[in-house]
Formats: C-alpha cells, structure tokens, sequence
C-alpha cells in the first residue's frame, strides 16, 4: 500500500496534462535539411576559390623552383666547360662544323631540349648528338629526369603542358616531325638576350659567367605568338586563358635572373603587349626588337 507521500506524488502526475509530458525523440525533418544542405554549400563556395588559389601559389612555387634548379645546373655545367653556359646550336644561323653557334634566330629558338633524328622516340639521358641549350643539362643529368624543364601550371589542354611535348610517346620524347627535324621542347626562355637587335646581331649576349650580369634575364616564362595551331607543338596566337599563360589568372611570369634569384613580375606593359598577340614569331629584326623590349619591360619590373 502507498503511503501518503507516495499517493500524493501519483495524484500529482495524474493532473499534468498530456501536452507538458516530455515528447517522444523525432529526426530532422526536411526543412531543416535543406537548411544544413545550404549551408554546407555555402561554406563550399567560400573555400573553393580559396583552395584553388593556394593550388595554383603551390604551382608557382614548384615552378620557381624549378627555375632556380636550372640556373645552378647551368653555372655547374659551364664549371666544366670552358665557362660556356649551355650553348645553342639550332636554326640555320648556327654552323657548328665552324665553330659559328650561339646565334638565337628567334627568342623561341632557346627553348629546344633538342633535335633528333627519330620521331616519337623516348630520349635518354646520355652523352648524343642533338641536343641543344637546356638539353645539355638533361644530357649531362645535371636536372635529373628533365622535368624541372617544364611548368606545372600549365593543364591537359595547353600545348605547353608536359605531356602535349610526347604525345605519341613516353616522356621527354621528340615529336612527329612535322616541323622539321623531330624535337624536344621545353615551356621556358632559356638566356635569350642578343647583341644588338636593332642592327640584327644576334649572337647570344651572355654566352659564359665571366661576362653575366646579376640583374640581367637568364630565363621566363615562354613567350610567343604564332600565327596558327599547327604544327601541334607550337602554341596558336597570345591570348588571355590558363591554356597560354603559366599562371593565370595572374598577369605576370616567372622569371629567372643571372644572380640564381627567380621572381614572378607583373609587368603590365609586357603584359599588355604580349596578350594582344604583338609578338612576331617569324626571325626577323621586328621580332628582336619586340622580344627584346619584353625582356627589358620585365627585368625592369615596369
């Protein structure tokens, strides 16, 4: 029997009404999902950008890097070859035979791995003909593999991207052929200044460290306007997108000094000149002229 307490207590729970009891336990329902699914979505619309442009600071820095690997290649090559930076060989303005080499044609001639005589033919790393400026270091392995020859930045769909360089074969191959004599090529301007290009000559101006001066351009960013997409190796006409600058949606390009420092200038003038298409690819002094502002416009950080 309960006592009066205990009686008590029951009668007072008998007169709370049902809607004061503690309710049963339930889900989520639909609003409020929708209400959480929004909010992550949010969320993920402000860390997207964020995240992709940490991806892409990531890349320039792997390519800065690679830069700098190159320029301490370079110096230690030419420690074993009669100071001699690695030379240039390419174009019919060289004749090796003669001892005649170092004449740049074009500023996009110094970014040649090398001519070979087998297309799609994987190239090995070891002493043959037909290599050429930066070629020489992977000839050499000086640069390992050869891939610090290459930006990361640039995607599949770039003709400067790594792979689009050996599309029918392994790494660092050379092409089809369809250009000329089958090539490898590289995304960078390896020591492009000449003499003089007003007057056309166009001996490369640094040719070994005794006569390099620090503040002066040993490398870029590749630079170029050709007229057409073929052949498949060469980039189609400048324009503003990720598939033809580097860094994008950066205005500027990496750059590599004499002295081994590397900075990534944001030259509007350069900028503005080089996306409206300015460049001359064919070798004549117009395109010495207009390379040669560039590269002026660049290490001036105008």
């Amino acid at each position: 029997m309960p006592n009066g307490e205990d009686y008590a207590k029951m009668e007072l729970m008998k007169s709370i009404p049902p809607t004061h009891k503690c309710p049963a336990s339930r889900g989520f329902t639909l609003i409020e999902l929708l209400v959480v699914i929004a909010i992550i979505a949010i969320l993920a619309a402000l860390l997207l950008p964020a995240l992709a442009s940490a991806k892409r600071k990531a890349k320039l820095a792997t390519c800065q890097s690679n830069f700098h690997q190159v320029v301490v290649a370079c110096h230690v090559y030419a420690n074993d070859y009669n100071d001699f930076f690695p030379i240039c060989t390419v174009g019919n303005n060289n004749h090796v035979a003669t001892g005649d080499i170092n004449n740049l044609g074009d500023a996009h001639y110094t970014y040649y791995v090398g001519q070979f005589a087998t297309p799609n033919n994987p190239v090995t790393a070891t002493i043959q003909s037909g290599f050429d400026c930066l070629g020489y270091l992977y000839e050499t392995k000086g640069i390992g593999d050869g891939k610090v020859l290459f930006c990361p930045s640039y995607p599949a769909a770039s003709l400067l991207n790594i792979a689009r360089y050996s599309t029918a074969s392994p790494f660092m191959s050379s092409d089809d052929g369809s250009s000329g004599a089958p090539a490898v090529r590289e995304s960078m301007l390896y020591n492009p200044h000449i003499v003089d290009p007003i007057t056309g000559k166009i001996k490369r101006l640094y040719q070994k460290t005794s006569g390099a001066i620090p503040s002066k351009l040993f490398g870029t960013d590749y630079l170029d306007a050709p007229t057409s997409d073929a052949p498949a190796t060469t980039p189609p006409p400048a324009r503003f997108g990720p598939d033809y600058y580097a860094h994008y949606p950066a205005v500027g390009y990496d750059c590599i000094f004499m002295d081994g420092s590397v900075q990534f200038i944001q030259s509007m003038p350069a900028f503005s000149y080089i996306a409206a298409g300015n460049l001359t690819t064919a070798p004549s002094t117009t395109s010495f002229v207009e390379y040669e502002t560039v590269f002026d416009w660049l290490e001036n950080n105008n």
